[in-house]
């Protein structure tokens, strides 16, 4: 059997992307489950220790995870979970390196890197009153719109001070009269 060589002179139009996953490092896994899987609804597909296993089911090579990390010896307990819709979330709590906390401040808006992690939803009513019942900090008390009502969402924050954001893609009748406000606010 031979393998060709990739073609590396396709252009960009030629070359095909999509959204795969988002990595989340953690310091609490079992925290980190209770909200993607018990409280998001999202799916366990994989929980394993990396690099850890042997042959066809080793997942990363010691010397691979090493590079990945950027450390001798690296060690990870890695949850790879996926929505009813798709959407996939890896979780990795490092035991080498030592995860540590990063001041919420550099979480933030204002900071380079991911803010935030937002998920399309539908009844963000309920989503909001989901997760404020759950205990996690809210952005804000309320649910708020933009673009016209076109858009309703909310930020809250993980147990490692994360901002979630939930987002809700909503219809506006530009002929009817605008329905009395909830306890939504617009932006």
């Amino acid at each position: 059997m031979t393998l060709e060589a990739p073609d590396v002179h396709l252009s960009t139009e030629e070359l095909l992307m999509k959204f795969h996953h988002i990595c989340l490092v953690v310091s609490d896994m079992e925290k980190s489950l209770a909200l993607y899987r018990d409280v998001l609804g999202f799916s366990v597909q994989m929980d394993t220790v990396i690099p850890g296993g042997e042959g066809s089911r080793q997942f990363f090579t010691q010397a691979t995870l090493d590079d990945i990390f950027k450390i001798q010896g690296a060690k990870s307990r890695m949850v790879m979970l996926s929505s009813t819709e798709g959407a996939l979330i890896e979780l990795q709590q490092p035991a080498v390196p030592l995860v540590r906390a990063v001041d919420r401040k550099y979480l933030r808006y204002g900071y380079v890197g991911i803010s935030e992690l937002a998920f399309d939803v539908s009844g963000i009513e309920t989503w909001f009153e989901k997760i404020k019942a759950a205990g996690y900090e809210m952005q804000t008390d309320y649910v708020w719109s933009v673009q016209g009502g076109r858009l309703k969402s909310f930020i809250f924050y993980d147990d490692d001070g994360s901002m979630i954001q939930l987002c809700e893609r909503v219809r506006v009748n530009t002929s009817a009269p605008s329905p009395a406000p909830s306890n939504s606010r617009a932006a």
